[in-house]
């Protein structure tokens, strides 16, 4: 029997693994004033004044309950979790910019964004740390800013910032055109064999999509931007993956497409990232071509939008995931309540979960 791989990530309950011990407070609160005093040392060898700087985070809180997994099993599950407890430290001096965040959600710092950002020339930028994979956009957008609780399963390995994702990026915006090309560690940790990435995006209509999932803002006018991607980890045989994205906003509609198209070895790759397990290799996005489909409208008020996307994962187990979903804006994406509904269909066990998120940022 398959676990249900993506309502896992929303489910995050034991099946037999003895849990970690949470860290006490006192552990929590030493880690929160060490990485305090790292960011006030770097602001100060880099010349930042307050001024410069700004501090910002979220805390994102969800409840979700399955009668389905594990799968072959009569237990009900359910619980709550902590999905982020996220901080975030922006500077800014001259040409010269900073980012630093860390997530406590774990009980533990778990350090994210860590890079600088230079001003090479006009139009482009040079990122030097530990950064998001320039790949697909909805990986872009922070998890605050979702249009469901969770975003597409592609988007979830692309949103990862640890030692894999470091180092340097250029990124150049000319008129609508924005490129981006990076080489980071990859999945060996090391510079043997890199991750080479890049993105070309273009603002077809309008201004660009922004930073944000949903019609939620949209303006009256309509806007689309369309992107091409690639990627390949040289830690794998095959380990290449392209993609294609389009997004659309007009009014209170908002619609995105995501293609993307996996070699054979990005099982492998999957495998010794953890991202799955050796005993589910039909998990693996190796020799697939996922698609997600996006849409929602924002309802008459302005403080109700209703969602659903559409998941096919292209694998040997033919698995198909519909989400529904409803967002309750209290104070625009910075204080909202999503409730989401997830089924997903295969030639195995299918699954159905519930689960309700309550957002809040600072």
């Amino acid at each position: 029997m398959h676990l249900f791989l993506p309502l896992t990530f929303l489910l995050p309950l034991s099946t037999g693994k003895a849990s970690e011990t949470p860290a006490s407070k006192a552990e929590v609160e030493g880690e929160m004033v060490a990485l305090d005093t790292e960011v006030s040392a770097l602001a100060r060898t880099q010349g930042f004044t307050t001024d410069d700087l700004s501090f910002w985070g979220f805390t994102r809180v969800n409840y979700a309950a399955s009668g389905d997994l594990p799968a072959g099993t009569d237990i009900d599950y359910s619980a709550f979790a902590v999905d982020n407890a996220r901080i975030y430290l922006d500077g800014n001096h001259g040409p010269a910019a900073v980012r630093l965040s860390a997530d406590f959600a774990s009980g533990s710092a778990t350090l994210l964004d860590a890079f600088a950002r230079l001003v090479v020339t006009d139009g482009a930028l040079l990122h030097v740390g530990q950064f998001r994979t320039p790949f697909l956009a909805t990986a872009q957008v922070e998890a605050n800013r979702n249009l469901f609780i969770l975003p597409t399963r592609n988007s979830l390995f692309y949103r990862v910032r640890d030692e894999s994702r470091q180092g340097a990026m250029l990124s150049i915006e000319h008129g609508p055109l924005h490129w981006n090309v990076a080489a980071q560690n990859g999945f060996d940790l090391t510079l043997d064999d890199l991750l080479i990435s890049s993105r070309l995006e273009l603002d077809l209509v309008g201004e660009g999509m922004g930073d944000t999932e949903g019609a939620y803002g949209a303006p009256v006018e309509p806007r689309m931007t369309a992107g091409v991607a690639y990627s390949n980890d040289e830690a794998g045989d095959d380990g290449m993956a392209t993609a294609a994205d389009v997004a659309f906003s007009m009014a209170r509609f908002y619609a995105q497409l995501e293609v993307v198209d996996y070699e054979a070895d990005y099982t492998a790759l999957d495998v010794a990232a953890g991202h799955i397990l050796p005993t589910e290799l039909d998990a693996g996005r190796g020799d697939t071509t996922p698609i997600s489909l996006t849409c929602s409208h924002m309802l008459p008020g302005d403080d109700w939008e209703a969602g659903v996307r559409f998941e096919i994962f292209d694998d040997v187990l033919d698995r198909e995931l519909l989400t529904l979903g409803a967002n309750y804006y209290v104070s625009g994406h910075d204080a909202k309540l999503q409730v989401n509904f997830s089924t997903e269909s295969s030639n195995g066990d299918d699954a159905d979960l519930f689960g309700i998120g309550l957002t809040l940022s600072f």
